[in-house]
């Protein structure tokens, strides 16, 4: 089995690292306009290296919205953990607390987002309608930063991965609720994972964000709930000659149906409803990789390599500071060929996300568990010690993992 480091499956953090490292990619190749699948459609000839990488399974490298399912997967997971495994979960020192450690790194985020923004002209020489020119800012004001904190119903056009951001933060208020449904489904989970995947689909074909993206959470959350019976499981089938062979084939095809919709080639623009089903069954194959990379030996030991972990520790501060870095870049070797500004931007997102980790996203953790033993003790001290268990439990039972670092 997959050994823990501190509290935490040690393999989902190497996940975690994957895919962020997945979505720095995505975004660099937004930065050409004829990468397909970006804002204003992208088109590459066939057998080009943009074709190979876009309608392969080389796609896998570049699946940037595919690994924010991944990332709000185990964020269904790792925050509702405690919560199903622990008797008394401190409610009052919760919910303070999961807004100190989300909001904290978001506010420095877009504050060092706007100084990137401000630091050159940012006026696009790419038609209107691509990535660059819709995520660039030509006319920064303070304003920008003020809509860019507000995840619920702001604005993050300077530092475009707040989007996924508003769902964490609406998930870890609506945390009870989540945790009460996949208890309930326990003895029924397949029936709860189709409904997730029903309800995705159904968010997919009419464009409803609540739908398109929160089911992928409670699939995390039916995960935590199951946690023991994913591990018997894994025991049962690591017990046997087959082991590889299955392992492999649900690692393969849970990528495969990440992906399956750019495997059908351009033309499957053309099939809307096919493409709303398979994004559909995305949260089951986030899932996929999810138990794979707890129960394969070979696959978690992959995540739990060095680079891989290191990438785990520094995932959430990269995904908030990569994308105002990246166009910032992009100004600042403006008439170079479209690949040269990334030879910059990427390893200083990186350099910049190692520095952010330290100065930043540690001490929210401290500040984040501070006010959360705050909170708790003054509702005790207000409504006395028997009510207040009774409604809170202990903190220090409530140590809740960050789910936002998927993504975080």
């Amino acid at each position: 089995m997959t050994k823990k480091t501190g509290g935490r499956l040690a393999s989902l953090d190497g996940l975690r690292g994957a895919a962020a490292l997945i979505v720095v990619l995505h975004h660099a190749m937004y930065t050409n306009p004829n990468f397909p699948g970006t804002p204003g459609g992208g088109t590459a000839p066939s057998g080009s290296p943009m074709w190979w990488i876009s309608y392969t399974p080389l796609k896998l490298f570049t699946a940037g919205w595919e690994s924010v399912i991944v990332f709000f997967v185990l964020s269904g997971l790792v925050v509702t953990l405690p919560v199903v495994r622990k008797r008394g979960f401190d409610w009052i020192a919760y919910f303070p607390r999961r807004a100190v450690r989300l909001m904290v790194p978001v506010i420095a985020s877009v504050l060092l987002a706007a100084g990137f923004v401000a630091a050159i002209p940012q006026v696009s020489t790419q038609p209107k309608g691509t990535w660059l020119s819709d995520s660039s800012t030509p006319a920064f004001s303070w304003e920008y930063i003020v809509k860019a904190w507000d995840l619920l119903g702001g604005d993050g056009q300077i530092n475009n991965p707040l989007w996924s951001l508003r769902w964490e933060l609406i998930f870890s208020l609506a945390l009870p609720v989540f945790a009460i449904a996949a208890i309930a489904v326990r003895r029924w989970w397949l029936g709860g994972l189709a409904a997730a995947v029903l309800l995705t689909w159904l968010g997919v074909r009419t464009d409803a964000g609540a739908l398109s993206y929160l089911p992928a959470f409670f699939v995390g959350a039916v995960l935590a709930v199951r946690l023991d019976s994913v591990r018997i499981f894994a025991e049962r089938l690591n017990a046997r000659r087959i082991r590889h062979l299955v392992w492999a084939a649900m690692t393969l095809g849970s990528g495969a149906l990440m992906i399956a919709p750019w495997l059908f080639g351009p033309g499957v623009a053309d099939l809307p409803e096919l493409v709303a089903v398979l994004k559909g069954l995305m949260p089951l194959a986030a899932a996929g990789l999810v138990v794979a990379a707890i129960g394969w030996k070979p696959l978690h030991a992959l995540f739990e390599s060095r680079p891989l972990q290191y990438a785990g520790t520094i995932s959430f501060s990269l995904y908030l500071v990569h994308v105002p870095i990246l166009i910032f870049s992009t100004y600042l070797f403006a008439g170079q060929a479209w690949y040269v500004p990334l030879l910059f931007g990427i390893p200083l997102a990186v350099l910049v996300a190692i520095g952010f980790t330290w100065l930043i996203e540690q001490r929210s953790h401290g500040w984040s568990r501070a006010v959360g033993a705050w909170a708790s003790e003054r509702y005790r001290a207000w409504f006395g010690p028997e009510q207040a268990s009774e409604a809170a439990g202990t903190t220090e039972q409530a140590a809740v993992g960050s789910g936002a670092r998927v993504g975080r």
